[in-house]
Order: C-alpha cells, then sequence, then structure tokens
C-alpha cells in the first residue's frame, strides 16, 4: 500500500508539472520574481543612450520609454492595460502577459505571437522586450561582444529625422536674446522694462500654467514687440512623458497662449533641452520648429551679471541663441542686472537684436 500511495504521488506531480507546463506555453511564462537591474550604454543609428535594463529568461529588456529613443511613439493603453509602441506598425504590449499583439499596416491585420518573455512593472516602469519589440516595429539589432554593447539601426532616412536649431543660419552679426520659464510677477516685468528701454526685441518661451498665473504680462510680451513661444504646460522632462502626454503638455499651452494673446505659436523649446527622437517629430507634425541655443548663460545657478556677461562674450557668433530665463528666483538677480550691460556691449560690437522669427525668415 505504501507503494501504492508513493506512485500515486508522483503521478499527482507529475500531473500538476504538465498542466502548468501547458498553462505557460498557452498563456506565457513567469516574470522573474525579483529583477537585477543594470544600465549600459545601447547604441541607436551611432548615437549612446543609457539606459536602465534586466535579463529574464536570457532576454534583455528594457523600460517602455526607451523606445522613444529610436523615434517610435510610445503610450500605456489603460483600458487593455498595455504598452503601445509605434513607428510605421504598431506593437502591443499586455502587462504581466507573454505575448506580443503587433499591427502590419500593409496587411491590415493584428497577428499575436507569444513571448519567452513576460511584460513587467519593475519599481513602477514597464519593461519590455528589446529585440522583438525593435524587430517588429523594422529595426537591426545587433550585439558586439568584444565590447559588450548593442546597437540598434532604427532603419529611418536622415531626410525623415526632425532638426534642432541652435543658430540663425546668417553671417551677419545678428543675435537672439531668449527668456525661458515666465512669465513672472518679479523677474519678467524688470526684463521687459529693459527691453522697452534699450529698443530690443527678444523671444519668451513661456510655461502654459504660468500664462494662466499672470495673463497680462503674455499680453504685454506681444503687445511690445516680441516673440511669445511655446515651453510645455509645466516644464516636465519630456524624455520621461508618455508621447500623448508630450502633446497635451504642448496643444495646451498653444491654446491657452493663443486665448490670452491671439498668437498662434509655431516655436518650441523643450524644457531642460530635454527631448527624444520620438519627440522631435511630435514637434515636428504639430507644426513646430524645435528651438535650442549656442550661448547658454547658465544664470538659473546664480551666476552673477559679470559672470553672465564673460559667458556672452566668449561665445556670442553671428546667428547667436542667448539662452536666459524670467522665473519667479532671487538666482535671476543677476541676469537682470546683467541685461543691460550685455545689450549695450554686443551693440557697441556691431550686433543687430532680432527675435527667432527673424532668423527662420526666408
Amino acid at each position: 500500500m505504501i507503494k501504492v500511495y508513493k506512485l500515486e504521488g508522483k503521478r499527482t506531480i507529475l500531473a500538476i508539472f504538465l498542466i502548468s507546463f501547458i498553462i505557460t506555453g498557452l498563456f506565457g511564462v513567469a516574470p522573474a520574481k525579483a529583477a537585477t537591474v543594470s544600465s549600459a550604454y545601447f547604441s541607436v543609428d551611432g548615437k549612446l543612450i543609457k539606459t536602465n535594463y534586466y535579463m529574464q529568461n536570457g532576454r534583455v529588456m528594457v523600460p517602455d520609454l526607451f523606445f522613444k529613443h529610436t523615434g517610435a511613439a510610445v503610450d500605456k493603453n489603460e483600458k487593455y492595460n498595455s504598452i503601445a509602441v509605434e513607428r510605421n506598425n504598431i506593437v502591443a504590449l499586455p502587462l504581466e502577459k507573454a505575448y506580443i499583439d503587433y499591427y502590419v499596416k500593409e496587411k491590415n491585420k493584428w497577428i499575436r505571437e507569444y513571448l519567452a518573455t513576460t511584460t513587467t512593472v519593475v519599481n513602477g516602469r514597464p519593461y519590455i522586450p528589446l529585440l522583438v519589440t525593435a524587430q517588429k516595429l523594422g529595426m537591426t539589432v545587433t550585439y558586439d561582444s568584444k565590447i559588450n554593447r548593442t546597437f540598434i539601426q532604427t532603419n529611418t532616412s536622415v531626410e525623415n529625422k526632425p532638426i534642432a536649431i541652435e543658430k540663425g543660419d546668417t553671417t551677419e552679426k545678428k543675435i537672439a536674446l531668449t527668456f525661458d520659464d515666465g512669465p513672472d510677477k518679479i523677474i519678467t516685468p524688470q526684463i521687459l522694462d529693459i527691453l522697452k528701454e534699450k529698443g530690443v526685441p527678444a523671444t519668451f518661451f513661456v510655461v502654459g500654467e504660468q500664462v494662466s498665473y499672470f495673463p497680462q504680462l503674455a499680453k504685454r510680451m506681444v503687445e511690445d514687440g516680441h516673440t511669445i513661444a511655446n515651453h510645455t504646460w509645466n516644464h516636465p522632462e519630456l524624455s520621461k512623458l508618455y508621447t500623448s502626454q508630450v502633446i497635451q503638455q504642448i496643444t495646451s499651452t498653444n491654446e491657452i497662449i493663443e486665448r490670452v494673446t491671439g498668437v498662434k505659436s509655431t516655436l518650441f523649446r523643450p524644457p531642460y533641452g530635454d527631448y527624444t527622437a520620438a519627440d522631435a517629430l511630435v514637434f515636428d507634425k504639430l507644426g513646430f520648429k524645435n528651438i535650442m541655443w549656442s550661448v547658454d548663460t547658465i544664470d538659473y545657478s546664480g551666476k552673477s551679471a559679470e559672470e553672465i556677461l564673460t559667458i556672452v562674450h566668449r561665445d556670442k557668433s553671428p546667428g547667436g541663441i542667448v539662452l536666459q530665463h524670467n522665473f519667479q528666483n532671487t538666482k535671476l538677480q543677476g541676469t537682470v542686472d546683467a541685461l543691460p550691460q550685455m545689450i549695450d556691449q554686443l551693440r557697441a560690437e556691431g550686433y543687430e537684436f532680432v527675435t527667432i522669427d527673424n532668423f527662420l525668415a526666408k
């Protein structure tokens, strides 16, 4: 009787194992219980991108937003609790499932494929399989074991990649003063007063939320002859947002700019200069020019007027775009103090002050 019991027990264990195997094959593999997250540089079209990653069942798993660096739009579908990645084709990866649904536009058809990995949330961030996601989106992935680096070729033609404008395309002594993050009630009025007294036009990259607080100052910018431009709603790091959130940041800001001033802005500057290839495509599709800078005064760090003037004198050039700020911060007194001297010194050197629009005019 004892032998019979042992035999039955073994059969039961075997049956449980087989059932588990069948269920796993049908519905997916269980994710690793404790992922060990590391970081490394991945090459995307020759540009090194540092990202977290971890290995699951021998496959590389990366944060979902990593794919924005490849030019793919990334969003979370709340209804289906999945991550959607789109670049030509669409890939959908349901959370805590071990399959991928991908849409092939040429065939107008969704296809499901089971995987050896499970899309899993680690430290609050969804991680998705690198290789299969990239391949379904038409990218090429290779690994160089000699230098321990993964290379991703997005196979995107150069002409389809939007550009960022760091300088005006001119050899004339023209320079543009730009101010980010306002309007505010302390720094902005002082800057506007100085610019008006000196007869200098500037470009203000405004934050939508700040425009809602100080609409009269936004109106004054336009009335005084300055260009008003888009700097998102509340100054986030765009690389850390889903694509739909990036779009909302930009469109909501343009809506309030137009409502308050009557101007529909076509210039955009990403906060911190932080954006991905996917974000650049969003700017372009929404009709914006991505404006960066060639002279960074680093005024937000509390630089004195003398330090700011030294930076501008060192880095100025024809077509230069000078980055400054105008938000409520005691560290910006150097900006206010330096501005009149900056204008006088640059004029003495033969520079003409223009807005970004002037650089872009054909």
